[in-house]
Order: structure tokens, then C-alpha cells, then sequence
């Protein structure tokens, strides 16, 4: 199949996938954002590894490091920098555990809170921003559709389906297009 052709199965398959749309339009809204936060800020203050961590810092006493590192889905040798990174703007302090001596916890400081505070805003003047180009109907509703949707990716997968191999996924592939 010339390369041309390839590529454009490729965005086919994509413009039919809800994960692969949800994906793209997480990473371009994300962009907007940092951008944003980039400037008010007068240069660069976190990087878009830096807010994957964010989320999973929205628990009273913190999170130990080995779960965060978990639930990204990297070593704790990944988490680590970005850690220490957040802990020199400020934003975490790490602390030890209270119920393992050997684990450590991480929280967020007040000026973590009041970024991720500010960062939302962002997020809510670029919504604003978009809604006349969706319409406020289709805005509204894709809202909500998402907002239902987050809580069924948040619970744990189920185990996965049995992999097919590269050959017959490729043949399952080529008979869907």
C-alpha cells in the first residue's frame, strides 16, 4: 500500500474513533492552555508532563509515590524528577508516610492548590471561549456527555480482551476499510 494511502486510512480510522477524538482534542485544549498559563506567567512554568501528575494529587494526605507512579502507568524513576520539579516551584512537598516509614507521600502546598485553582479557570475561559463555535446547545451536551463519561473511565479497566496477533489485527483492519 503506497505511504499516501496508508496515511489516509490512518486518519480515516481516526475520524471513527471516539478515543482516538478525545485524545486529540485533550492534547490540543492542553496546548491552549499551557500557552495561556505560559504567558500570564511571563515564560514556561510546568510542562504537560508535569500536569498528568495533577489529577492524582486531588487526595486528602496526598498520594505515595509508588501509587502515583502506578496509576500513570512509569516507574517511580519516571515520577521522581517531575516530583522534584513540582517540589522546587512550590506547587508539592513530599513527606514521609505516617503509615509505612519507608514510603513517601506526596501533597500539594496552598500555591499548588491556587495553580491548580488558576489553571481550571483557564480551562473554563478557553470552554468559554469555544461554546459560540460548538453552539451552547452542542456545548452543553458534550459537557455532559463527558462528565458522565469520566466516571466510567476512572473505574479500574477490566482485564483485557485476548490480543490478536499483529497479522490477523492487520487483516481485521484491512476487511473494516
Amino acid at each position: 500500500m503506497p505511504k499516501t494511502k496508508s496515511l489516509d486510512h490512518v486518519r480515516a480510522l481516526q475520524r471513527e474513533s471516539l478515543g482516538y477524538l478525545l485524545v486529540r482534542a485533550g492534547q490540543l485544549w492542553s496546548e491552549r492552555v499551557l500557552s495561556i498559563v505560559h504567558a500570564e506567567a511571563g515564560g514556561p512554568v510546568v510542562r504537560e508532563a508535569h500536569t498528568r501528575l495533577f489529577p492524582h494529587l486531588l487526595v486528602e494526605g496526598g498520594i505515595r509515590i509508588t501509587e502515583l507512579s502506578r496509576a500513570l502507568g512509569v516507574t517511580k524513576q519516571a515520577v521522581q524528577p517531575l516530583v522534584a520539579e513540582l517540589t522546587g516551584l512550590g506547587m508539592v512537598r513530599v513527606v514521609p508516610d505516617p503509615d509505612d516509614a519507608r514510603a513517601r507521600r506526596v501533597l500539594l502546598t496552598d500555591h499548588g492548590v491556587a495553580a491548580m485553582v488558576h489553571g481550571t479557570g483557564v480551562l473554563m475561559r478557553i470552554e468559554a471561549e469555544l461554546a459560540p463555535a460548538l453552539g451552547s446547545r452542542d456545548a452543553a451536551q458534550l459537557k455532559r456527555l463527558l462528565a458522565k463519561l469520566l466516571p466510567i473511565l476512572e473505574a479500574p479497566a477490566p482485564p483485557p480482551a485476548k490480543r490478536l496477533s499483529a497479522s490477523r489485527a492487520r487483516r481485521a483492519l484491512d476487511r473494516r476499510g
